[in-house]
């Protein structure tokens, strides 16, 4: 499997793409993301992604657009804090089935993590309140298939997640990827939290962050744009964007889901197979002093923080 990654610039909006070695999938999109906090915290997700694929003895292929859900946290109060999916998302294929899935999690007094329910109609024939098949469970558990509706349908079948097999995600080692890749962007990040440092998860966070924010303002002065190495922005109504556009209209207005709001996300995005295959590290003349750091893993001044102190000399 492959997998490519990349942040936009503007907006902070990280680009996905993965593909099978294969080519029988293809699944890329995008995300913006607004916190806000009420008693926890609230992430709302603004963006989409397309799925692409060819079903076993077929040569049509066959693409889907899917939704993002609303995050908030759970636990935090009492310090063992966990992501739970909120509100609801909706799968919309070029087959005319449509799916919306609600999710709901534990909650003060009942409720079970990662539980949701969904609903699969055909396009004009059909609703989530007329399905053919609902299905409810928990996702990282297992949940039951059932024709009809709801409780009162007939179960079909049952998926046992945990018994299930999965694919890992093969991504080259830590060492082999560009500074900006994702997960060698943020390992110190990602390092610090596994150790439940928070100082240095914030201190690292900061430094990111800060530095990409004097990018942004020396593109603004210098009038140019951000250069993305692996995705291109699109018009949303443009002849290619067929597809897309006619998945959109499946679900646009469906239980007020707001669209594809391309203002919240610098743009409407697509991976661009052209720009990749001329692709070559590194991807940006910036280096790691983009993301704040110098070539030894101190502080850069453009961060504006200070070289952390640490008795772990990985932490610089």
């Amino acid at each position: 499997m492959e997998r490519r990654t990349q942040c936009t610039g503007k907006n902070a909006t990280p680009l996905r793409q993965f593909q099978g070695a294969d080519s029988v999938f293809q699944l890329q999109g995008y995300n913006a993301q607004k916190a806000s906090f009420s008693r926890t915290i609230h992430v709302k997700q603004i963006g989409h992604a397309l799925l692409t694929l060819t079903p076993p003895n077929s040569t049509e292929k066959e693409t889907y657009l899917i939704t993002l859900p609303s995050l908030h946290i759970e636990s935090l109060i009492y310090g063992s804090p966990f992501v739970e999916l909120n509100k609801y998302t909706h799968i919309a294929s070029t087959t005319g089935y449509v799916a919306k899935i609600d999710y709901s999690g534990k909650g003060w007094l009942s409720g079970k993590k990662n539980s949701f329910t969904a609903a699969l109609w055909k396009e004009g024939e059909g609703s989530d309140k007329h399905p053919l098949y609902t299905v409810d469970g928990q996702w990282n558990e297992g949940f039951t298939i059932r024709e009809g509706e709801g409780k009162h349908g007939k179960e079909i079948d049952y998926y046992d997640a945990k018994a299930a097999k999965t694919t890992p995600l093969t991504v080259a080692p830590i060492e082999e990827q560009d500074p900006y890749e994702s997960r060698k962007a943020w390992a110190n990040v990602a390092r610090s939290i596994e150790k439940g440092d928070m100082d240095a998860t914030s201190h690292y966070k900061s430094r990111i962050e800060v530095a990409q924010r004097a990018l942004r303002k020396k593109e603004q002065d210098d009038k140019r744009e951000w250069n993305r190495v692996f995705f291109s922005q699109v018009s949303p109504d443009s002849p290619e964007e067929a597809t897309f556009q006619m998945l959109v209209k499946m679900i646009s207005g469906v239980n007020g889901w707001q669209g594809v709001e391309p203002e919240k996300t610098a743009g409407v995005w697509r991976f661009d197979p052209e720009k990749a295959k001329n692709a070559a590290p590194p991807y940006h003349a910036e280096g790691v002093l983009g993301l704040g750091e110098n070539e030894d893993g101190t502080s850069a001044p453009v961060s504006q923080t200070t070289t952390r102190t640490s008795t772990d000399s990985s932490l610089k």
